[in-house]
């Protein structure tokens, strides 16, 4: 953080460089492009190019995930430029907070209300205090990361943003891989397999994936000989378990019908890592935990081409996620174990129209959305509640192409949500306390196109966001209290160009203007500030300069404020949203020595940040630079890998604490230190 403006010139002439370098393109047998005229974006409800796409969106191909340097979801996307991963949370998106307002123990007082959702396979996963169970990536196809709202696609839980993982599908020719690989900072294990075929040719076709994950964290916990830990406090385990079943009978043509059954388990030290402030580097954690997240979903996703001009799409899902939380302490009278239950259900139907009409085309759909949710904790805070929402949404999606080159898109969502959540936490005389909404909420957008050539698109686009209200409960005063519903409106310039099929240029210019935005004030409770603002800019580049080398760049720029913070908290009115650094970037090079052998390394700036709203200068956070190397040997049928992350054993905070009351040496999250792999995969 002492070097702030040198790592920002630096990165800046990096970034520089790699997008006014002369460019002496050719047509690269190793290093090859795919145009974002065939990257297809699905995180929309409809499949659309890259390049016809208006939000602001960035894509993690399986190229970069198929090695072991990412081992959870957070790190595949902390490269990403506005946005910031802090440690076990939702990522934060253009200065908006990921996780919201109800994190910690809010989520459970009053019910988690995340702003950025996660979604598997067009499956949203539930969201509670923490963020775990994201360790291990294996047979993925794409990621896909959403800036700005996406309410009107996904409903609530997206105001800030999303991220979609699409996973690999059955196929009709067989084909298979395993993977073993080892990380020594953790002492991480990759054990993973896959298997893909057809059990009636051209019919019926089945993809079986196993991933298990085996480590010893970095944690130094202190060991209490009066209270000997029930739990390994260091070991993390993680089993997935996912299988698919495509049939594509030949008596209805072009009908399909998808069949996906996982499971996933997760056990040990996963979640938020705070260590003692006064020496976060001797990585002894404030609150040593004990995670248990177990999930099992099934569903099935029917598609059937009516004909040239109609199809129809549906999805319906089932999810059972739970999860536990048991601490660690000098007493077992300061231990707590807090425990989630919910069963959620998931269904989407959607009508397409105008399928081969480039003229006029678009779709409606219906959406619900259930869930039932118990909890308790015991121990040293005893409390129990339950909880029943659910949604239900009309959305839609018209394109209109006019005059060759224009095109105008009208959509939206209306949806109604309701929302009865018990709390009682019986030791401080509350009993019993209600939480009892409901709300119909309209999310129009709308987005002007203009194709200047056959390369590059320019976008004109406006939405509106939305997140619930909600209610919990002040830790201080102990009383139950309500907070209103936040909306964001959302402006955006795009523009999409690919060049001679070696070149593609991203730029989303954006302006978010929120109301009522949800924010956690210096009491700890959760407050609707009046009106915030952030506006900016993200530029992402890929480009092949030789045969051999290509160059990545991503350049994120972010302006927070809030204009009035209202009388709750007006001590906030005038500053910058918190985890909202103003420069974010990203540069990486890879090179092939030969068509088999290359080498890669890519360097991340994230500028610094205030931790709170109040923009205290003791909890300031990041403005640090990371850099990972990789080296690959890849064969037709094998790959094998080595990476260092961190390379220069950087030691920097993503977030800090101050010495308070309740936590007498502060705390701190910081950046990964240097750690190695290698793996090698078998694939045919």
């Amino acid at each position: 953080m002492k070097n702030s403006i040198f790592k920002i010139n630096t990165i800046t002439a990096a970034l520089f460089s790699a997008l006014v370098m002369p460019c002496a393109f050719a047509e690269g047998d190793a290093a090859q492009l795919q145009s974002m005229e065939h990257i297809t974006v699905l995180g929309e409800k409809t499949e659309r190019s890259l390049k016809d796409t208006s939000s602001s969106v960035s894509i993690i191909t399986e190229e970069d995930l198929k090695t072991m340097q990412s081992l959870t979801m957070s790190d595949a996307i902390s490269d990403i430029p506005n946005v910031v991963v802090l440690s076990g949370a939702a990522p934060d998106i253009r200065g908006v907070s990921g996780n919201g307002g109800a994190s910690g123990f809010n989520a459970f007082s009053g019910g988690a209300k995340a702003r950025v959702s996660t979604l598997i396979d067009g499956v949203v996963e539930p969201f509670v205090a923490f963020v775990t169970a994201d360790s291990g990536i294996w047979d993925v196809e794409q990621v896909e990361v959403f800036r700005g709202p996406q309410s009107t696609n996904n409903g609530r839980n997206s105001i800030g943003g999303a991220v979609y993982v699409k996973t690999k599908d059955p196929t009709f020719d067989w084909e298979g891989a395993a993977r073993l690989g080892y990380r020594n900072q953790d002492s991480y294990v990759d054990s993973s397999v896959v298997i893909s075929g057809p059990l009636v040719e051209d019919e019926l076709a089945f993809r079986a994936s196993f991933q298990r994950l085996d480590g010893d964290t970095i944690d130094n916990p202190v060991i209490f000989e009066a209270n000997p830990p029930e739990h390994d406090l260091n070991a993390i385990e993680t089993n997935r378990l996912k299988t698919k079943l495509l049939w594509k009978p030949n008596a209805i043509e072009d009908f399909s019908a998808l069949l996906t059954y996982s499971t996933n388990d997760e056990k040990g030290n996963s979640g938020r890592k705070y260590y003692v402030g006064d020496d976060p580097y001797s990585y002894e954690p404030i609150n040593p935990t004990y995670m248990d997240t177990e999930s099992e979903t099934i569903s099935l996703k029917l598609d059937y081409e009516i004909n040239d001009y109609l199809s129809v799409d549906f999805l319906a899902a089932v999810m059972d996620y739970q999860w536990a939380m048991d601490t660690y302490d000098e007493t077992q009278a300061k231990e707590q174990f807090v425990k989630m239950d919910e069963n959620n259900t998931t269904i989407d139907a959607k009508i397409n129209f105008g399928n081969n009409n480039p003229t006029l085309n678009g779709f409606i759909g219906f959406a619900h959305f259930e869930r039932e949710q118990d909890f308790y904790s015991k121990g040293a805070f005893p409390y129990n509640g339950d909880d029943i929402s659910d949604s239900n949404a009309i959305y839609g999606d018209v394109s209109y192409n006019f005059a060759n080159a224009w095109t105008v898109i009208a959509g939206g969502r209306v949806e109604k949500e309701t929302q009865k959540r018990d709390f009682s936490m019986p030791n401080n005389d509350i009993n019993n306390v209600k939480l009892d909404e409901s709300n119909t909420i309209s999310l129009p957008k709308l987005v002007l196109q203009y194709q200047i050539s056959d390369e590059t698109t320019l976008s004109l686009s406006g939405r509106r966001g939305y997140n619930s209200a909600g209610g919990a409960l002040s830790w201080p005063t102990k009383q139950y209290y309500y907070y209103d519903a936040e909306t964001v409106n959302t402006y955006e310039f795009t523009v999409r160009s690919s060049l001679s099929n070696d070149v593609n240029l991203s730029a989303n210019m954006f302006f978010n203007n929120f109301d009522d935005y949800q924010a956690l004030s210096s009491s700890r409770t959760i407050v609707n500030m009046d009106d915030a603002q952030t506006y900016g800019l993200e530029l992402e580049m890929s480009a092949i300069i030789t045969d051999d080398f290509q160059v990545n760049a991503g350049l994120g720029l972010l302006k927070t404020e809030i204009k009035d913070a209202g009388d709750d908290y007006a001590e906030a009115t005038g500053n910058e949203l918190n985890s909202a650094p103003e420069i974010t970037a990203n540069v990486s090079g890879k090179y092939w020595l030969t068509e088999a052998f290359n080498v890669g390394v890519s360097v991340n700036y994230v500028d610094e940040y205030f931790g709170d709203f109040a923009n205290t200068e003791e909890r300031k956070a990041g403005g640090y630079v990371l850099t990972r190397l990789n080296v690959n040997y890849e064969t037709e049928n094998w790959l094998i890998a080595a990476f260092i992350n961190n390379a220069l054993d950087e030691q920097e905070l993503i977030s800090n604490e101050p010495v308070g009351r309740s936590y007498p040496r502060g705390y701190s999250a910081i950046v990964e230190p240097r750690n190695i792999g290698a793996s090698v995969t078998y694939s045919f």
